[in-house]
């Protein structure tokens, strides 16, 4: 474990119980690193938002990351949520305890690290924003001293009130924080309240840089989650905003791990690497690519052709590091142009769908383009990559993307396969993709 300095010095703080619950191994073994840069990316145009967050670890104990690893992020809920809870149940924020077994009972391990304020508790360790389970709800019920607040409860925990809870609780983006305010009459003793709610998880993001380039920092590349709800107030996804929120200064820290990812560069590195990454899942490609120009500029080492795949929705407003991608696509540069530019140049081919593109057309007729349009387009070219020159594919992203760019990528193969004449080109297409796949030359990082 590259953290065992730091688990060590974290565990004493559970005792007398020197063993650690599983579930909750990150609270104790995460490092504590500053946030140095904290940049929009989109335009400011754009409703949406996505950071540029850069993490310096040049201080943290043995922490060390390989080239396109994921990041796991401990998320702190806001002052405003903590708050709201405490008031709710009548906690004293500033109040300290322990948590131990009650009698009779097998003790697990430390759920977190101990002693701690009712402050800290609900600040990182209970999952206070995300919806409660119908389950949670039912455990909830047994604590509500009005009928009206109980039967509400019951009913939407129940089997017959499995639409209501889908429409009230998941589809409106109700959390625990919400409950406590639509039933007033919820009254939970801390010990019953820490068996009922669930904890707050880690988030996981793929690191957007090299640790060739950039050892002694993480970039990430954070999509901030806003969804408006029916009510007309704002949800917030608790580490997306939590990191959007947090000031680039050197006392302004979050807790990180490290996890290792699928994303590995070839061990040949003549060999073609074919990315397909649309939004936010361009950033491990971000990372091979500049592992890829170390390869080649300070490796000296030969590398194969770089093509890349990326979407987003127009160039004026998300187009993500498109000053990076300006400097690492120049096609055909006269040698004496821009020189220092030219060194930087390591895509061979880069291809952009716009799916918002701006036409003279009606919006009805504008025609969406997503990445596994423009991979259709170069089908012949793309086969020859995969199967003449052993290229390697890296996707991340949505799983509907992925699932899309899966179907192009099976497509492309029938058709090629199908020119041997044979019947059975989507069966036989199907076992070259599961083939890809099981010898590590389709790697696919996708989120719901």
């Amino acid at each position: 474990n590259n953290n065992n300095n730091n688990n060590k010095n974290n565990t004493s703080l559970a005792a007398p119980h020197e063993t650690i619950h599983t579930s909750s191994k990150h609270y104790f073994t995460s490092v504590e690193c500053p946030i140095t840069v904290n940049r929009e990316l989109r335009h400011s145009s754009d409703p949406g938002s996505t950071k540029h967050i850069e993490i310096d670890i040049s201080k943290a104990p043995d922490f060390s990351y390989q080239t396109a690893d994921n990041l796991g992020v401990l998320p702190v809920n806001n002052d405003e949520v903590v708050q709201s809870v405490a008031k709710s149940l009548g906690y004293d924020l500033e109040a300290v305890f322990t948590v131990h077994a009650s009698e009779g009972h097998e003790w697990h391990g430390a759920p977190f690290p101990m002693p701690l304020t009712i402050r800290t508790l609900l600040q990182k360790y209970c999952d206070l924003t995300g919806s409660p389970r119908r389950s949670d709800l039912k455990h909830l019920s047994a604590y509500a001293t009005s009928d009206l607040d109980r039967k509400a409860l019951v009913r939407m925990s129940s089997k017959e009130g499995k639409a209501e809870y889908k429409e009230k609780i998941v589809e409106a983006h109700v959390g625990l924080v919400d409950v406590l305010q639509l039933c007033p009459s919820l009254e939970l003793p801390l010990e019953h309240f820490l068996a009922v709610c669930p904890r707050l998880l880690p988030r996981y993001y793929t690191i957007a840089s090299s640790s060739s380039v950039h050892p002694k920092s993480v970039h990430l590349t954070v999509a901030v989650t806003e969804t408006l709800r029916n009510d007309g107030s704002l949800f917030r996804g608790v580490c997306s905003s939590y990191l959007a929120a947090t000031v680039a200064a050197p006392t302004r820290t979050v807790q990180i791990f490290r996890r290792d990812s699928g994303f590995r560069l070839p061990a040949d590195s003549t060999k073609p690497i074919l990315m397909i990454g649309p939004g936010t899942g361009v950033a491990p490609m971000r990372a091979l690519l500049q592992e890829r120009l170390y390869q080649r500029d300070v490796l000296q080492q030969n590398v194969g052709p770089n093509i890349l795949y990326f979407g987003c929705k127009t160039e004026s407003q998300d187009y993500l590091y498109k000053e990076e991608w300006e400097e690492y696509y120049q096609p055909q540069q006269s040698n004496n142009k821009n020189k220092n530019n030219k060194k930087k140049s390591i895509l061979t081919q880069f291809h952009v769908a716009f799916s918002r593109a701006q036409t003279n057309h009606p919006p009805q007729q504008q025609k969406k383009v997503y990445v596994q349009h423009l991979l259709a387009q170069n089908a012949s070219e793309t086969w020859n990559l995969i199967h003449e020159q052993g290229a390697y594919i890296y996707v991340c992203g949505g799983v509907r993307m992925g699932a899309d760019v899966g179907a192009t990528i099976r497509d492309i193969c029938a058709t090629h396969l199908g020119n041997n004449k044979n019947d059975n080109e989507e069966e036989e297409a199907q076992h070259y993709v599961t083939q890809l796949v099981a010898s590590g030359r389709y790697i696919q990082e996708l989120w719901a």
